[in-house]
């Protein structure tokens, strides 16, 4: 599977703008990350560390974001030549 490009559900849209004007750049740089080991490598192993389902049966893969005060999760699925993040946030 070659990279993907990243698409953002409104609510993983909003939870990235506030990432961006907040003040924690160590969390933001982690999210980040997370988005591009998911964008550049979604077959590595890290990028599908567990596959959840949502309350609809849908699937998504989960990777943990580890902070300094939080453990945050990128959700996503591929589709096409995209990566659906449906969630960024806490645990």
């Amino acid at each position: 599977m070659s990279g993907l490009e990243p698409n953002y559900s409104p609510s993983a849209a909003a939870a990235l703008d506030m990432l961006e004007s907040g003040a924690d750049d160590k969390l933001l740089n982690a999210v980040c990350d997370a988005i591009d080991l998911i964008c550049d490598h979604p077959g590595d192993r890290r990028a599908r560390s567990d596959q959840l389902r949502t309350a609809a049966g849908t699937p998504v893969w989960k990777v943990p974001v580890r902070t300094h005060v939080d453990d945050w999760a990128v959700l996503w699925w591929p589709r096409d030549d995209v990566a659906d993040i449906y969630y960024i946030g806490p645990l």
